[in-house]
């Protein structure tokens, strides 16, 4: 017969059940709210680039202003010299290289668009809906909008104006994201949480009925623990004594550490490749940068991309070119693991940092997976395909910023791809002019 519970373990169980069923609710809550609201606002953020820069792309193609022409069959719009009707090469190369649908809007009336319908027609002469034509066109504003219904279908959508050079406006350039797409992502951020947030519940209520004294103590720290992950820590925020528990607790902890390792992969890495994306590998760059200023401390960075790899999405179809990219992206990974890193920089573009070795051993390992590279063939649907790559390589000493760096090795690249593709190019190979 077991003993009865006393009176200090029921009121001391009370006093730490109840207050932490609340924060563990008020935590899940908040962590939701937050993570939804950061969805948001990186979703706005992206949108928003994506439309000003496409929007300077255009003004670099087709300089002039906007005007329009009708006959006897149909409206034309005109970017200068430019007829935009069914010029879709640059918006769907942005489409490629983004994900992201655009729409270029005369007036109300979308001219181009990567919008489709179910039987894969361009909603090419549509109007838009009429408040955001108000909100945008009329008042010669920017917006933002979580939930536009397009022909059945609920978008994110940001909307830049578009005015001719006397400033009047004209029409306006969207970039938009499904919604389904953007709730996807906001509940797979938010389940580990949430499980989390329940397992943690269940399993201290259990423990405080026999260890109250030593539940509260680790009822502290992992309150700790939760709070700076509501708060976006993604780094290991657990102590050492609660990793090395053998009992629920330390189970928690674990869980916590495993959960703030998938947050970091779902914001570090590229998910085709399981390489940094592009943001992330934009930070270590910045950081490795201040970590090597006024020091002995040298590195290098390569930036490359796969030859002719349109041709791989366009004869085999895109799940090849996801073959290619990830075989592409294990080769390299594996034969850099002793000398540095590589990102996805964007497409079928990696950029590589280099921070073992001189100058002339980065050539030398550049030189030889550039040979690795050539010499692997890959199976793909009974199809044996080969891969070439081009790639610029410099010394980052001898540049003070990412941004300088970034441009010169662009430079690089640009020239190989210019100058027979399939080899690394390097600054002594490069004539004067195209640099300077």
């Amino acid at each position: 017969m077991s003993k009865p519970k006393s009176g200090i373990s029921r009121v001391l169980a009370k006093m730490t059940v109840l207050p932490l069923l609340v924060f563990g609710i008020v935590t899940t809550i908040f962590s939701s709210f937050w993570v939804s609201s950061s969805m948001e606002d990186e979703v706005r953020n992206e949108l928003k680039c994506l439309a000003q820069n496409a929007v300077i792309t255009l003004d670099m193609l087709y300089p002039g202003d906007y005007n329009k022409f009708e006959n006897e069959t149909e409206l034309l719009i005109t970017k200068g010299d430019t007829i935009l009707n069914s010029n879709y090469s640059l918006i769907d190369s942005l489409k490629q290289n983004s994900g992201i649908d655009y729409t270029l809007f005369y007036g109300n009336l979308r001219i181009i668009t990567t919008l489709r319908t179910e039987d894969e027609l361009r909603l090419i002469g549509t109007p838009a809906n009429p408040q955001i034509v108000s909100d945008v066109i009329d008042t010669e504003s920017e917006a933002f909008y979580t939930k536009v219904d397009i022909y059945g279908t609920n978008y994110f959508c940001y909307y830049e104006p578009l005015f001719n050079s006397d400033g009047s406006c004209v029409g306006m350039f969207a970039a938009v994201m499904p919604e389904k797409r953007v709730r996807t992502l906001t509940i797979k951020a938010v389940l580990p949480i949430l499980a989390l947030s329940v397992v943690a519940i269940l399993l201290a209520a259990l423990w405080s009925l026999r260890y109250s004294a030593e539940f509260i103590a680790v009822l502290q720290k992992l309150t700790s623990s939760f709070e700076k992950v509501s708060k976006g820590t993604l780094s290991n925020t657990v102590t050492p004594e609660l990793l090395a528990r053998k009992d629920e607790f330390g189970s928690m902890a674990r869980s916590m550490v495993d959960m703030q390792a998938s947050l970091r992969v779902f914001v570090e890495q590229d998910m085709l490749t399981g390489l940094n994306n592009r943001r992330f590998g934009q930070q270590k760059l910045s950081d490795l940068i201040e970590k090597t200023a006024g020091t002995n401390m040298g590195f290098s960075i390569a930036l490359g991309d796969i030859d002719f790899f349109k041709k791989f999405n366009d004869t085999y179809g895109h799940d090849c070119g996801d073959y290619v990219l990830k075989s592409i992206s294990a080769l390299m990974k594996d034969h850099l693991k002793d000398f540095g890193y590589c990102i996805r920089w964007g497409g079928e573009e990696f950029l590589i940092v280099l921070t073992q070795g001189s100058y002339m051993d980065h050539v030398k390992v550049m030189a030889s997976m550039l040979e690795k590279i050539r010499r692997t063939e890959y199976s793909y649907d009974s199809q044996t395909l080969s891969v070439t790559m081009t790639f610029g390589l410099i010394d980052a000493a001898s540049y003070g910023s990412s941004d300088e760096m970034l441009k010169v090795v662009d430079t690089l690249l640009y020239y190989g791809k210019q100058n027979g593709r399939n080899r690394l190019i390097t600054i002594n190979e490069m004539p004067e002019e195209v640099l300077f």
